[in-house]
């Protein structure tokens, strides 16, 4: 990223972005990082009360902190590992395939390898939440964004293979058969959902959009499912949906 000197640089000029243009920082790019400004803010007397919480938070974002994110994201699967074996999840395929990848939704492979059809749901989780913690990027860096998205995403893995869930899975939609993802077809989707994250970084916000779009009507096309149908499927199901993604 290149920043202006701090000679030079005035609070209202825009940013620029990552990619070093002259632009202003927009959509999704991220903007200049506040322990660049920080020597300059104080100087000039503009955040006062509010220089020590600053300085605290520019802590976070230093490079010799970067471990820290990836130790808590390491920890967050540990931690999903132990309560996936817990409930009784496999490890892998029972099939006897070690192929790491299967597209067939209406199979036993489906949602027991690393990545199969629905990995793409994931992929746009990542970009989904890449823009809502975009919202936070005054005071969260771009690694500790990913923390706090990678914790929700974790968690609805987790509960997504609750019996709960996957009774409910079973009731309101096309997954009659559905017995829980295996770990390590729950490890691909969190692998698939940080693909997202980095793919909603670099895209920005309106090429962002398009992506979504594409990807999702995409699934639509080759497996009768998507996001967007999961979503409301299992909310709200309608018998005529079902229907036609058994394809009746």
């Amino acid at each position: 990223m290149r920043y202006v000197g701090r000679e030079q640089r005035r609070f209202d000029e825009p940013a620029y972005d990552e990619h070093g243009s002259n632009r202003p920082c927009g959509g999704f790019t991220e903007p200049v990082q506040v322990a660049q400004l920080l020597p300059s803010t104080r100087r000039r007397g503009m955040l006062g009360g509010m220089a020590k919480p600053v300085a605290k938070l520019a802590v976070l974002i230093k490079p010799k902190h970067v471990w820290v994110p990836a130790l808590l994201i390491t920890g967050m699967l540990l931690v999903a590992i132990v309560y996936l074996r817990w409930q009784g999840r496999v490890w892998w395929c029972e099939q006897g395939d070690w192929w790491p990848m299967s597209i067939e939704v209406n199979s036993p492979h489906n949602s027991q390898h690393v990545f199969d059809a629905y990995s793409l749901s994931h992929v746009l989780h990542g970009v989904l939440f890449y823009g809502f913690f975009w919202l936070f990027r005054a005071p969260m860096s771009l690694g500790w964004r990913l923390v706090a998205a990678t914790a929700v995403e974790v968690t609805w893995e987790m509960m997504e293979n609750s019996p709960l869930i996957i009774n409910r899975y079973r009731a309101a939609t096309i997954a009659v058969g559905y017995q829980g993802d295996s770990i390590i077809n729950s490890l691909g989707d969190v692998l698939s959902f940080v693909v997202g994250f980095y793919v909603g970084q670099r895209l920005g916000l309106w090429k962002s959009v398009l992506f979504f779009l594409a990807v999702d009507l995409g699934m639509l096309w080759m497996i009768r499912d998507n996001l967007a149908l999961n979503v409301l499927m299992l909310l709200w199901p309608i018998d005529a949906i079902r229907s036609w993604q058994a394809g009746g």
